[in-house]
C-alpha cells in the first residue's frame, strides 16, 4: 500500500507541476499578442484627438490625462525613438493599457483603458489546465483499471480444479496486491482440496465397517428381533449420513458440473408428485402451469425440489401444496405445508449444513441437516435463491426462484 500511496502522490505532484508549467509557458507566449481587435482603431482615434491642441483634448479623449516625468519609465531605445517621432506607445498592466505621448518635451500618460476580454482568455487557460490534468490522470489510471479488471476476471473464473494466474507485471502499481491474492487463491485451493479428500476418505472408510455391521446384523438371528431392527435402523441412518455427506461434498467442491438442457418443469413436478405420494405423510396437491420450459440441470433441480417436499412430508399434518408460478425473470416453485412452520429467527440457519431444530433431533423427525443446505447450493448454481416464509396453510412456505438464463 505504501508503494501505491507514493506512486499516486508523485504522479499527482508531477502532473500538477507539469500542467502548470505548460500552461504558464503558453500564457507567456500568447500574452504579448493579446490585443483586442478594436484596440488598433481606438489608437487611431486617440492619435487624432492628440493631434488637436491640448486645450481640446478632453473633447476628443475620454481617458484620464496626466503629465509624468520622462525618466520615470525605463524606455527602450526603439520606444524613445517612436516617442520622439510623435507616436503613441502602449504599455500593458494587468487588465488595462496605458498610452504615452510626448509633446514639446512633456510626456503625457492617458489611461488606464480596461481590457475586459482578458478575463475570457484567462478562463480558457484555466480550462486548458484542467483538461491537461484530466488527460494525465486518465493515462495514469487506465493501466491500473486494466490490471484491476484482469484481477477481477481471474477471481470470477476461480476454480480449485484449474490453477489460475493472477500475477501482474512487476511494473504494475497493484502488483503486490495481485501477488497476495494469488497466494490466497492457492491457499484456498489447497484447503478445499484437503477438505474434499478428507471428506471422501472419512466417508469411504466409514462405509466398510458399516457394510460389515449391516451384514453381521442380517446374520445375527440369535438377537431379539426388536433390538436387531433398531440396530439395522441405526446402520441405515449411518449409511444415509455418509451418502448425504458425499453428495454435499461433491456440490460444495463443484465436482459434478451442471448439465444444462431444456426442462419441462411441469412434467418434472408431476413425476415427483407421483414418486413421493406413496411415502408416509400428508397428501400433495399441485397447481402447475400447462408447460413451463426452463434451461438448467434437471437432475439437480429434481433433487432440490424433492428435498423440500420430503422435508414438508416430515412436518406437515394433512396437506402439502406444490405450485409453479411464472415470474418476469423465470419461474418460482412454491412448496407449502400445514405443519408447525419455521420461526423467522431460524430461517437462515436451517439452510446451513448440519443445522437442525431441536424438535427434529430424534429418530422420528429424521434428517441430518444437509437436505436444505444441498437445496441452497443447487439454487446458487442456477443463479437462483431459496426463500422461507409463512404459509397460508399455517406452516412453512419454501419458494425456489429459478432465473432463466441464456441458452449457450
Amino acid at each position: 500500500m505504501q508503494r501505491l500511496f507514493w506512486h499516486f502522490y508523485l504522479v499527482i505532484f508531477l502532473v500538477l507541476l507539469g500542467s502548470g508549467w505548460a500552461v504558464e509557458q503558453l500564457w507567456q507566449k500568447w500574452q504579448p499578442n493579446l490585443e483586442p481587435a478594436w484596440l488598433a482603431s481606438y489608437e487611431k482615434q486617440l492619435a487624432y484627438g492628440l493631434s488637436q491642441p491640448s486645450q481640446q483634448w478632453p473633447n476628443f479623449i475620454d481617458l484620464a490625462i496626466s503629465a509624468v516625468e520622462f525618466d520615470s519609465i525605463s524606455w527602450l531605445p526603439a520606444e524613445q525613438q517612436q516617442l520622439q517621432q510623435g507616436k503613441i506607445i502602449k504599455l500593458f498592466q494587468a487588465d488595462a493599457v496605458y498610452f504615452y505621448y510626448l509633446q514639446q518635451d512633456q510626456l503625457w500618460r492617458l489611461g488606464p483603458l480596461p481590457l475586459t476580454q482578458e478575463s475570457h482568455a484567462t478562463a480558457w487557460f484555466n480550462l486548458l489546465f484542467f483538461v491537461l490534468l484530466a488527460i494525465a490522470l486518465a493515462l495514469w489510471l487506465w493501466p491500473i483499471a486494466r490490471d484491476i479488471r484482469k484481477l477481477q476476471q481471474g477471481l470470477h473464473s476461480f476454480d480449485q480444479h484449474n490453477k489460475i494466474d493472477l500475477t501482474l507485471p512487476k511494473h504494475s502499481v497493484i502488483a503486490p496486491i495481485s501477488q497476495s491474492v494469488q497466494q490466497l487463491t492457492e491457499q484456498v485451493t489447497n484447503l478445499l482440496n484437503l477438505q474434499r479428500e478428507m471428506t471422501q476418505a472419512v466417508s469411504h472408510e466409514l462405509r466398510t465397517p458399516i457394510a460389515r455391521l449391516n451384514f453381521a446384523l442380517e446374520m445375527a438371528h440369535q438377537l431379539p428381533s426388536d433390538e436387531r431392527k433398531m440396530m439395522l435402523q441405526d446402520v441405515r441412518e449411518l449409511q444415509q449420513l455418509v451418502d448425504e455427506i458425499l453428495d454435499y461434498a461433491r456440490l460444495e467442491t463443484a465436482q459434478s458440473p451442471l448439465n444444462y438442457q431444456h426442462i419441462n418443469l411441469t412434467e418434472l413436478l408431476t413425476n415427483l408428485q407421483e414418486k413421493l405420494s406413496p411415502l408416509p405423510g400428508a397428501t400433495i396437491s399441485m397447481q402447475l402451469a400447462e408447460e413451463a420450459m426452463f434451461y438448467g440441470d434437471g437432475h439437480y433441480l429434481e433433487r432440490a425440489i424433492q428435498n423440500i417436499i420430503i422435508n414438508a412430508k416430515r412436518y406437515a399434518k394433512q396437506h402439502i401444496k406444490l405450485s409453479l408460478l411464472p415470474i418476469s425473470a423465470g419461474w418460482q416453485v412454491v412448496v407449502e405445508d400445514d405443519g408447525p412452520g419455521i420461526p423467522a429467527a431460524l430461517r437462515q440457519q436451517v439452510l446451513e449444513p448440519f443445522y437442525r431444530q431441536e424438535s427434529s433431533r430424534n429418530k422420528q423427525g429424521g434428517g441430518f441437516g444437509l437436505g436444505l443446505a444441498i437445496v441452497q447450493r443447487i439454487m446458487q448454481w442456477h443463479n437462483g435463491h431459496i426463500n422461507i416464509s409463512d404459509s397460508a396453510l399455517g406452516g412453512a412456505c419454501f419458494t425456489l426462484t429459478l432465473v432463466q438464463r441464456k441458452v449457450e
